[in-house]
């Protein structure tokens, strides 16, 4: 059963990095060029939120199953997920909460990259390497 969530675990990962990727995209792009913050922006952050979620559960499962004292790199792995984790809801938060629609891209940009950059430290802590 280990294995399994490993694997859902893993798979789950490249979801997660191909919608912070996209995301950096269009929050750059409508930031850059002073778009209008639409609603496909909102759901986009709620959607990258929510699969974070998901994979944040799948790790403290995996985390509490094996146990951090067989691989202390796992600890590592957990802190800079779940800051990576809080970083791209917070952008989702004060991109919501503030009135200029390219002060909401940026927020979200800036989430998003901090988000890509905690998850990249991450799966390099628990693997060694990025991939």
């Amino acid at each position: 059963m280990i294995e399994i969530l490993i694997k859902a675990h893993s798979g789950v990962r490249w979801l997660v990095l191909a919608l912070i990727l996209i995301g950096i995209g269009r929050a750059g792009w409508g930031w850059l060029n002073s778009q209008n913050y639409a609603k496909l922006d909102r759901v986009w952050g709620a959607i990258s939120s929510g699969l974070m979620d998901l994979q944040i559960l799948l790790g403290f499962v995996i985390f509490f199953l094996l146990g951090w004292e067989s691989r202390p790199s796992l600890l590592w792995h957990l802190t800079l997920m779940l800051t990576a984790a809080v970083s791209v809801h917070l952008g989702t938060i004060f991109a919501r909460r503030l009135a200029e629609d390219r002060r909401k891209h940026y927020a979200h940009l800036l989430a998003y990259l901090i988000g890509l950059l905690l998850v990249l430290l991450g799966v390099y802590a628990v693997r060694g390497s990025l991939f």
